[in-house]
């Protein structure tokens, strides 16, 4: 999905590498004006020197605790190549992964983690100074093992000044819904994620409803009145992740309905000023209304060509 970063203000770009990489991966954005910089690691490799017999605990050299945004790594081997990992605890001496590896690996050779996670701080100066949406690029080298692999990941930034969000949460979503308070994944520690994917997909469905209006979601005063709407969308989203078909559909078409009610009252920055003037407050972006082409004629004003005409019964039109 499009990254979103506020007008004006530095914005922390993080990004996971798909697979073990060679050096430092490097950064270009192509804003008002292109700028281009080395990304910085999270975190150094942490070596590792025996896992336990559930294939999820490993012993490694006394590290820091775990952040967050560090939760992705790749476990590198001698014996065994590498596998793709989610820890979801260091402690000390400890490393505790989100699932058991999928088989027995040999770590009579060295062996280290090594973090996915790269972080570059784009500056208000130059990469946010003006709103618009631009391009990034990064480029790395993939570590193949005998060999490397350049590559290059690439997307887009909008830089706008009120970036859309209803400011749901992994609280205000079990709030709503107690149920789902016991459903939270083994590899998370809490409904984030669905959280995000499902602001995502609401952003989209916005965008197509206010295509017309030649705005798009981020252009919405109220973002917070889509705030139910996003609840059930998330709520959707996890009861189907969970094969609770049918509660997911019921979910899912409440969202749809607390959506258009949201959109008969929505306040939107039409002009682009960050302003809400006279005309911006209120608008009814959803349902028929009389000045709709298929809708009523009372609002019609007859030119002198039609004031002229007069309908007579039977007339062909």
């Amino acid at each position: 999905m499009i990254r979103k970063a506020v007008t004006s203000q530095n914005y922390m770009f993080e990004w996971n590498a798909p697979k073990p990489i060679n050096g430092t991966p490097s950064i270009t954005f192509k804003a008002s004006s292109t700028v281009t910089s080395n990304m910085s690691h999270s975190r150094a490799d942490i070596s590792v020197t025996a896992i336990g017999n559930d294939r999820r605990t490993l012993t490694i050299a006394s590290s820091d605790a775990l952040q967050r945004d560090q939760a992705l790594a790749f476990l590198k081997t001698n014996g065994d190549a590498w596998y793709s990992i989610k820890i979801v605890r260091i402690v000390g001496t400890t490393a505790v992964l989100a699932e058991p590896l999928p088989r027995e690996i040999d770590l009579s050779t060295s062996a280290s983690i090594e973090f996915a996670m790269w972080y570059y701080e784009a500056q208000s100066s130059d990469v946010t100074s003006t709103s618009g949406t631009f391009q990034y690029l990064i480029s790395y080298t993939v570590d193949l093992g005998q060999n490397n692999l350049s590559k290059l990941d690439k997307g887009v930034i909008k830089v706008t000044p009120r970036p859309f969000d209803t400011g749901l949460n992994h609280d205000s979503l079990v709030d709503r819904f107690a149920s789902l308070a016991d459903m939270v994944p083994r590899r998370q520690a809490d409904f984030l994620p669905q959280i995000e994917s499902s602001l995502d997909e609401l952003s989209l469905m916005l965008r197509e409803r206010l295509h017309a209006s030649d705005v798009t979601e981020d252009e919405i005063f109220n973002a917070e009145s889509f705030q139910l709407c996003h609840a059930y969308c998330t709520a959707s989203r996890i009861y189907e992740m969970n094969l609770q078909l049918d509660a997911a559909e019921a979910m899912k078409n409440r969202c749809m309905e607390l959506m258009d009610i949201a959109l008969k009252s929505v306040d939107l920055d039409l002009n682009g000023d960050g302003i809400i003037d006279d005309g911006e407050v209120d608008l009814e972006k959803s349902g028929g209304k009389s000045t709709d082409f298929r809708a009523s004629w009372r609002t019609y004003t007859k030119t002198e060509y039609g004031a002229s005409f007069s309908p007579t019964r039977s007339m062909r039109h």
